[in-house]
Parts: C-alpha cells; structure tokens; sequence
C-alpha cells in the first residue's frame, strides 16, 4: 500500500482518473495532497486504531493551572486523540490538567505507515479521502452525500469491527443487582 494507491482508491470513487504522484500538475493530484493528511488524522481520530496506538506516560510541567489545583502533564507531539488515561483529566491545549499525581495514557498518533494498515481501514481511508476531495473535483453535493453515507455507513463500522477482532474482548462481569436477580452467589 502507498499514499498513490490510497489515492487512487479514493479518485476511483468519485470516477476520477488515476495518478502516478501527489505532485503531478493535475486539479485531482493537487486536491488530494492538499487533504491527505487532513483526512488521515479525521480517521485516526474515530477509533483507537492497533496500528497506530500508543502508550505513555506523562510528564508533570513546571507550569500550574492559575485556579482550581492540580497539575499539568505535557502530552506527546503526535497525539491524536486519547482514548484510555489512568486518572481524570481535562485537555488545555497541548497539556492535559489532572488533579492525579502521574497519568498515563492510551493514545492515538499520526501513523504515516501505511504498510501497517488493514485493508479494511485502506478502503475507509480511501472513502474518507473521497469524500474530503468530492465538492472540490465534482462540485457535487450529492456525490459527496453519498460517499459520507458510505463512510460513515458501511466502510467505517467495518474497518473498526476488524479493529476491534485484533485484540481479546472485555470480559463483562456481573454486577450485584444482576447476581440478585438471576441468584447468583452474590445475591
């Protein structure tokens, strides 16, 4: 896989010719090299993705929050979004405010890799990709109501599904009033 092939997955949707690279001098090339990285942190950000996760642990800044106690830890360059934290937390611009003592985080980064991405994250990649260019090379709403459908509908939810099947699942345990219901030995 390559940012071409991804591209040219995307022009293919909206019934675009091809291209042999980002910087060739066409209104296609121009237009997906303007979104490409736009669309690829868009994605990033809807799913804790495998390949592209990280873990860390933050450091404490010197700097702290003018009111309301707590500290400030500096978050990684290249994070995307947060989706696990071992404590609270609130983003302020590039730092995260917790009124914890260390915080470590699960993280989603710019992973520009694409020999790492599934197939079925490269065909919602492409979608996105699509969609993001649509108006600009169609100048139909209508194409790009129909790729966003698409996306959102189908190419998504089935890329996060194999996502999710890369890893084991939550174990979901009874709580009290489930036992107490059903006799369970807590009830």
């Amino acid at each position: 896989m390559s940012k071409v092939s991804i591209a040219n997955r995307a022009l293919a949707l909206l019934g675009e010719n091809k291209i042999t690279n980002l910087n060739d001098e066409t209104q296609a090339a121009r237009s997906i090299k303007n979104m490409y990285q736009d669309s690829l942190k868009s994605i990033l950000a809807e799913c804790c993705w495998n390949f592209a996760c990280k873990r860390a642990m933050l450091n404490v800044t010197k700097e702290k929050p003018a009111w309301g106690g707590g500290n400030y830890f500096q978050l990684p360059s290249d994070v995307i979004k947060i989706f696990k934290s071992t404590a609270d937390f609130e983003i302020e611009g590039d730092k995260l405010l917790s009124r914890s003592g260390s915080v470590g985080i699960l993280y989603t980064y710019l992973n520009e890799d694409d020999s790492r991405y599934s197939p079925q994250f490269v065909d919602a990649f492409a979608c996105r990709l699509a969609y993001d260019v649509s108006f600009d090379l169609t100048n139909q709403s209508s194409k790009q109501e129909s790729l966003l459908k698409l996306y959102h509908g189908h190419l998504l939810p089935i890329a996060k599904s194999a996502n999710a099947k890369e890893k084991t699942p939550p174990t979901i345990k009874d709580d009290y009033w489930v036992n107490s219901i059903f006799g369970g030995v807590n009830g």
